[in-house]
């Protein structure tokens, strides 16, 4: 996946805020949500999970320690 489009930030950011239970304004591009939410390993497995079933992509499960905020997920997006 190659070009990351608004629809797929808008998508990514919807499912992050799901996952995580915060709302959009709460999450930045560049918000550390590991350190900001508290959330732990199996939240980000879960995001990654739901990336790959929403967006048709498979994403390695090693680069789920890159995926720490919206713009290393669009990192990881545009290299899958």
């Amino acid at each position: 996946m190659a070009e990351i489009t608004d629809d797929i930030r808008e998508r990514v950011k919807k499912i992050v805020c799901d996952i995580l239970e915060v709302e959009p304004a709460e999450l930045t591009e560049t918000t550390v949500y590991t350190e900001e939410f508290d959330a732990d390993s199996l939240a980000v497995i879960e995001i990654l999970a739901a990336l790959e079933d929403t967006l048709n992509v498979s994403i390695d499960q090693a680069e789920a320690p890159r995926m720490v905020s919206l713009a290393s997920i669009y990192d990881v997006l545009a290299e899958a």
